[in-house]
């Protein structure tokens, strides 16, 4: 496993010609993460760095930095199962991204609740089934993380079978504490998985603090070498200060999602309530249409049939 605990130096990384991605972070599509997509991009180009966007149960953001070309973006997602155990797989192809979402996360999400970033209802084994029709890497992300997104004891109890699956790991996590990352790399060594690493950045400053490192350029080569195990992480450990003050923006940013989604509550049954009776006004005045209809014919017919014995009755 070939990992380095240092600051990378992206001038001498540019120098070398090797290509190198953040494989975790989010943007302002993930409900934690204020970052917003042009930023992302500026800051990705001026490190030289790609990056995969794994935001939480969505790909609107991953696919529109695609789509401007001017960064290396790795299509990916950070999916969380009804267990809380993260995955995140690293597609080949947008197109099979886009699909694999539409499919089997767009209309399986649970409401928001807390933390539990829009959980879908899939379990683990049948999202990880679901992903293996796709060419991808399957990775579990913060193996160690705490409670309740914690995936260490999920991992000793998984079957052989599902274990299989699984490509690889996260080895090395920025937001994470040392001795947790260290935790992670003891439980996965030797299982003979392929490993990534990335800054699981939810702010600016923090993309870029761990990457992973390839000699291959193109989407597909570097995809190939980390499940070739030909791969280099690289990165650190934010310090206590900087990681606290991440965490209680990514608390921050969750509160200001929640206080919006209920101030919408009452809009939206409000709009619910003007829906319903609109569609009951609508009924009536069909109901009334008709029977007013049934009756103008009736009085007409009784008016001819009145026209026609006071003419014929004349004559």
């Amino acid at each position: 496993m070939n990992l380095i605990h240092q600051h990378p130096h992206f001038r001498a990384l540019k120098k070398q010609g090797v290509t190198y991605a953040d494989m975790h972070y989010h943007s302002d599509y993930s409900m934690d993460s204020s970052t917003h997509l042009r930023f992302i991009e500026k800051r990705a180009h001026m490190l030289g760095c790609g990056v995969a966007l794994t935001d939480h149960n969505a790909i609107q953001g991953s696919l529109e930095l695609n789509r401007r070309k001017k960064i290396m973006v790795v299509p990916s997602i950070e999916i969380t199962p009804s267990e809380l155990i993260d995955i995140i797989p690293f597609f080949y192809k947008f197109s099979d991204l886009k699909e694999f979402y539409n499919k089997y996360i767009r209309d399986y999400l649970k409401p928001n609740i807390g933390f539990n970033f829009n959980r879908v209802t899939w379990k683990f084994e049948e999202m990880i089934n679901r992903l293996e029709n796709y060419r991808c890497l399957i990775t579990l992300p913060h193996l160690a993380a705490p409670y309740p997104q914690n995936a260490e004891t999920f991992l000793k109890e998984m079957s052989k079978k599902l274990l299989e699956k699984i490509d690889g790991f996260e080895v090395l996590n920025s937001l994470m504490k040392k001795e947790r990352n260290e935790r992670t790399v003891n439980a996965v060594k030797d299982l003979n998985k392929c490993f990534v690493g990335g800054s699981d950045g939810h702010t600016l400053l923090q993309m870029g603090h761990t990457i992973t490192i390839t000699e291959n350029s193109n989407l597909e080569g570097f995809l190939d070498y980390i499940r070739k195990k030909q791969n280099i992480v690289m990165g650190h450990e934010l310090n206590w200060s900087f990681r606290k003050t991440v965490q209680l923006i990514i608390i921050k940013n969750a509160f200001i999602l929640k206080v919006k989604e209920q101030a919408q509550k009452p809009i939206r049954k409000a709009s619910q309530t003007i829906e319903k009776t609109e569609k009951g006004i609508e009924r009536t005045v069909k109901k009334v249409s008709k029977k007013s209809m049934e009756q103008f014919r009736k009085v007409r017919k009784k008016s001819r049939e009145e026209f026609r014995k006071i003419r014929y009755g004349h004559n």
